[in-house]
């Protein structure tokens, strides 16, 4: 960007105060009221607006994903020791109270730690986002504190989680209309990818570094249908296709899939695997674009009509996670090509954003909303459900991408 061009009707300047403002006055403040645990650590994720909590159950995903949050703040934003207080004592809740070892962990406790059935799990509860979601955090936390226990535990757990992916009789996948095992999913490869890509960037290890490539390779080739010109989400173990669910695609899960390969792809320097990484963000954004009421069909989208379905995208319940990696990916190829195509769907989706999720009295976004912009709930989500990663994590991503943009004008300048 020129230095006289505005983003979103802003200066750059005037951009890093607002992510700042929401991050540091709004979205933070929040959660030290009751999200997370200030006695013991670790975070609780359903809570009402005044941020008391409604649920005390430590789920493995928020436990993992919190510490990353607090741990990347501290990396990035200042060093900021309570930031890091806040990691390393949900870290120590994280490890002493659900690390099973040998790379395995208990899903879900309460407050105290004591082991439960989770009401809040997304997953099978067989799945691996459990373990490489811990081994995220630990890995961030470790970049700030060298505690090599938290890099050796993160690598055990990355073990244990390829072990189990690749074992034919896998269970943390389930497709409805199929009882096999052992199914993929892209869900899988771009956690490991996102992983891979912070860690590979510190530490060397050929090995990582081969799976690193492997998981590239199965979200660009064989995830990727060329026939539709779409992403489907699960595939046979040996990565072929699923018969029924050829012409499906999730398409939030397909664009945060993609800005972690374009991540990768600038890690490594790869101008083919950029290039095509953001050509495919472009298309896809393209076609789940709700033209008529604005915002990103965020759900399932349908190649054909079926007896209950209409081709194209679901339009009828867009949620906020999907929308925050469309923001990562436009501001990503921004900030490293300027085009002017990912301004036009940065500025759509972020004033999109700020008019329907945005406002609210807390900072916290809201967690879905149906094609009107009216405030909607996700299936099998509790209404109380507050997210402690995405959000935070495109507002701290995007405020990076704006920091490094201003550093360049004024190096040019």
């Amino acid at each position: 960007m020129g230095k006289n061009e505005l983003l979103a009707g802003l200066t750059l300047d005037e951009l890093q105060k607002d992510y700042k403002d929401r991050i540091f006055n709004h979205y933070l403040p929040f959660w030290e009221k009751g999200g997370y645990d200030n006695e013991l650590g670790g975070f609780m994720c359903e809570l009402h607006e005044d941020g008391s909590v409604e649920s005390d159950e430590k789920y493995i995903w928020y436990q993992g994903r919190g510490i990353w949050v607090y741990a990347f703040l501290y990396n990035n934003f200042g060093g900021d020791n309570h930031y890091l207080e806040i990691a390393r004592k949900s870290r120590d809740f994280l490890v002493n109270n659900m690390y099973k070892g040998d790379g395995r962990w208990i899903d879900s406790v309460n407050r105290k730690g004591d082991i439960i059935e989770s009401t809040v799990a997304q997953g099978s509860n067989k799945d691996i986002y459990g373990a490489l979601f811990s081994a995220a955090g630990l890995i961030e936390l470790y970049k700030a504190t060298g505690n090599k226990s938290d890099l050796e535990i993160a690598l055990t757990s990355i073990s244990w989680s390829v072990k189990e992916y690749e074992n034919p009789n896998y269970e943390g996948i389930t497709v409805t209309g199929t009882d096999a095992r052992g199914l993929r999913t892209q869900g899988h490869s771009f956690v490991m990818i996102w992983i891979l890509t912070n860690l590979l960037s510190f530490h060397e290890d050929a090995e990582l570094e081969r799976l690193q490539r492997e998981h590239v390779n199965h979200i660009m080739t064989h995830f990727w249908n060329p026939e539709f010109k779409i992403v489907n989400e699960n595939l046979f173990h040996d990565y072929s296709r699923i018969p029924g669910h050829e012409s499906v695609m999730s398409t939030g899960h397909s664009l945060e899939s993609l800005w972690m390969v374009l991540h990768e792809a600038i890690r490594i320097n790869d101008a083919q695997l950029q290039e095509t990484s953001k050509n495919r963000i472009r298309h896809l954004m393209e076609m789940n674009w709700d033209y008529v009421f604005e915002g990103l069909g965020t759900e399932a989208y349908y190649v054909f009509s079926t007896g209950t379905k209409c081709h194209g995208p679901y339009l009828d319940l867009k949620s906020m996670w999907a929308h925050t990696e469309m923001l990562i990916a436009t501001m990503t190829v921004i900030e490293h090509t300027g085009e002017g195509w990912a301004t036009e769907w940065y500025e759509r989706c972020r004033k999109y954003c700020l008019n329907t999720m945005a406002n609210t009295p807390h900072g916290i976004w809201r967690q879905a909303v149906d094609r009107f912009g009216n405030n909607s709930k996700r299936p099998g989500i509790s209404i109380y459900r507050k997210d402690n990663f995405h959000q935070v994590r495109y507002l701290m991503m995007n405020l990076l991408s704006v920091e490094r943009m201003i550093k360049r004008q004024l190096i040019n300048n």
